[in-house]
């Protein structure tokens, strides 16, 4: 009974914050300071959507997370590791914010992530890329679209993101440079050669393009809705044209859309030895062409080709013969 007046407030009116409440908050702080979190939002939002099955709204164990971590049995050992790392993240800031959940020791789940050996295009291999787009889309747009983008992809080093980012604002066609600005980097000026810069244009004016009613300041390379393309989209048809101009993997190299950076890279690298270069220089100028905040991560693109492999060997046996020739 309540006296006239008052206001009865039950138990059940009091407002829970859920693990789901708490990951949108997590969600909209993290990206508020510029992070992507899509891997975080579609996992982590699995591991809500699991524990709800189980009752589990507002708490979880140590053992819980290890367990919806390895769901998938067949899966690699560094699968189970990524997706505790994003839960163990996510119970950081839980944990720092006093609620009642266990802090992820890390060790759980040891693995390192294989690294995908990289496949280097030869010239015949883009040159199959860039003619099995016609072949494959009927579509001129289409067909203009994915040749140009991966023209540029390999005229460049540019990450897929950034060129389907990047609009027609972006090109300096009298300079020669494109301005990258979403990217895991600061802004950066990417120079381009000339022909490159022909190639962008006239995908620009061409007219199956235009009829798509594109933002005249909106991406470069548009859908039929005159929109930007969606990675899964675009890494879909590159897979159509992969398969038409019969590239087939070498050993554990698989051609993939983001070895044509790799190969970018170990290309320039091979030019610096072959034509007496500075390495360490061009190692520099290719990590702030690439939008690395570190040369070390650079590395990571120059793949053990036999052609590199056997310049640098050549270098190193040069600069062994002069250092044994002069006077001690």
């Amino acid at each position: 009974m309540t006296a006239p007046g008052e206001t009865s407030v039950s138990a059940s009116a009091s407002t829970t914050t859920t693990l789901r409440d708490r990951l949108d908050e997590y969600l909209v702080l993290r990206r508020a300071l510029g992070f992507q979190l899509n891997d975080v939002e579609r996992q982590v939002g699995g591991f809500c959507t699991w524990l709800e099955a189980r009752g589990q709204t507002t708490t979880f164990t140590i053992d819980e997370a290890v367990t919806w971590a390895r769901l998938n049995p067949d899966a690699h050992p560094s699968w189970w590791a990524t997706r505790l790392s994003l839960v163990r993240r996510f119970a950081g800031y839980l944990n720092a914010n006093d609620v009642d959940v266990p802090v992820i020791p890390r060790g759980l789940l040891p693995a390192r992530k294989p690294r995908a050996v990289p496949f280097i295009y030869s010239q015949d291999d883009l040159d199959a890329l860039l003619a099995a787009c016609d072949r494959v889309f009927s579509d001129e747009r289409i067909a203009a679209t994915m040749r140009t983008a991966i023209g540029v992809l390999a005229a460049t080093g540019l990450r897929i993101g950034e060129a389907l980012k990047l609009r027609v604002g972006d090109i300096d066609h009298v300079n020669h440079l494109l301005v990258i600005k979403a990217a895991k980097s600061a802004e950066r000026l990417v120079p381009i050669h000339p022909t490159t810069t022909a190639a962008l244009m006239d995908y620009i004016a061409l007219p199956a393009r235009a009829a798509s009613n594109p933002d005249p300041d909106g991406p470069v390379f548009v859908t039929a809705n005159g929109t930007g393309y969606a990675y899964v989209t675009f890494l879909s048809r590159f897979k159509r044209v992969r398969e038409a101009a019969g590239l087939l993997p070498r050993g554990r190299a698989r051609p993939r859309l983001h070895d044509l950076r790799h190969t970018f890279a170990t290309a320039h690298m091979s030019a610096a030895y072959a034509h007496d270069g500075d390495p360490d220089r061009v190692l520099s100028l290719l990590a702030t062409w690439l939008g690395h905040s570190d040369a070390t991560h650079t590395y990571w693109y120059l793949s053990a080709t036999g052609e590199l492999m056997a310049l640098a060997a050549g270098r190193l046996e040069l600069n062994a013969g002069t250092t044994q020739g002069e006077p001690s």
